[in-house]
């Protein structure tokens, strides 16, 4: 019988499925190139919104003064700083808002991708811009430059608004004719924006424990406003539509007002504050070789008592600490 035929059929069916295998890893191999080069451009777009040489302060600080508010920093290269003042076209600002605000914008890139102007434009969303304000030196004892500074306050803060948490970013504006494109502060390293937004309340607080804990000077116009804003807050934690100028303080309750420990033993000091408001506590032993303690993790060193203290907006609240060695067991066992 002749094979031929069907033998060359074999061969015609096996060569077209290779040619069709070579086609389709063609084509995928052409498909990853190009999303490649897609991704590749996106990234760089979602970059470009990052300026080189400028970021962030983690914290913002208290102005005090009359014109008291929420101030934040962003630290510039020198470099940075004379490309900036040397070319017309370019300027410093900040953008302070609402974290709310910010989160609402956020295309959910990695922290600082966004561009927050363009965005809260779209939104029709009210910002405070400080735009073409200028950048201060920071230099080492001996007059060298080490890099400079740029602040910008959210000043005045509104009595119903003690408690929101605010954020500043940072950017350098350019102008060409009409059009205008931002580049902004990133954020200090595995430091997200979130976590740099903070309220008037927070910030308060944080003044009012250093002056506590760290014996630190404060005029007493400066003690008056802490302890206003403290108030502030307390009323509008607890829904008052107006300021009561009562000295209201926090509600705080502590989990153990007194504990017995063990040596080694660790135990979490846990603090209630009733109006649920964002604000620090700062946390210090009165004996640490007797038991130390960080945020609110109290760990027994040896035996004695020691007061462990809770600061919430410059008051103080005390759980009494007994450090004990663990009593053997030395009965004889009647057999």
């Amino acid at each position: 019988m002749d094979r031929s035929y069907k033998t060359g059929g074999k061969g015609k069916i096996i060569a077209w499925i290779l040619v069709a295998v070579l086609l389709v890893a063609a084509v995928g191999a052409i498909f990853v190139v190009f999303n490649k080069k897609d991704k590749e451009k996106e990234q760089v777009a979602v970059a470009s919104t990052f300026q080189e040489g400028m970021v962030m302060n983690s914290m913002p600080t208290l102005r005090m003064g009359t014109n008291s508010g929420v101030r934040f920093t962003v630290r510039i290269t020198p470099e940075v700083y004379n490309d900036v003042m040397n070319d017309e076209k370019k300027d410093f600002g900040m953008v302070l808002a609402p974290i709310s605000y910010f989160m609402k914008v956020d295309l959910g890139e990695v922290s600082g991708d966004v561009d927050w102007m363009k965005e809260f434009e779209k939104e029709s969303l009210a910002v405070l811009h400080l735009d073409e304000i200028y950048p201060y030196a920071v230099t080492e004892a001996d007059g060298t430059l080490i890099e400079y500074k740029l602040n910008g306050v959210i000043a005045s803060v509104k009595y119903s608004n003690t408690n929101l948490q605010f954020l500043g970013v940072g950017y350098i504006r350019t102008t060409d004719g009409e059009d205008v494109s931002y580049k902004y502060a990133s954020f200090p390293e595995d430091v997200s924006y979130k976590q740099c937004a903070y309220s008037y309340a927070y910030l308060a607080g944080q003044r009012l424990n250093a002056l506590v804990v760290s014996n630190e000077y404060v005029a007493d116009s400066d003690l008056a406003l802490l302890n206003s804003i403290i108030n502030n807050s307390v009323d509008v934690a607890n829904s008052l539509a107006e300021p009561t100028d009562d000295g209201s303080t926090y509600a705080v309750t502590l989990s153990e007002l007194s504990k017995t420990l063990e040596i080694n033993e660790e135990f979490t000091l846990e603090v209630d504050i009733a109006e649920g408001v964002k604000t620090p506590i700062w946390w210090q032993s009165s004996d640490p070789t007797v038991a130390t303690v960080k945020n609110g993790v109290i760990t027994a060193i040896s035996e004695g008592e020691t007061e462990i203290s809770a600061f919430v907006a410059g008051e103080e609240y005390k759980c009494l600490i007994t450090v004990g060695e663990v009593e053997e067991n030395t009965e004889a066992v009647a057999e």
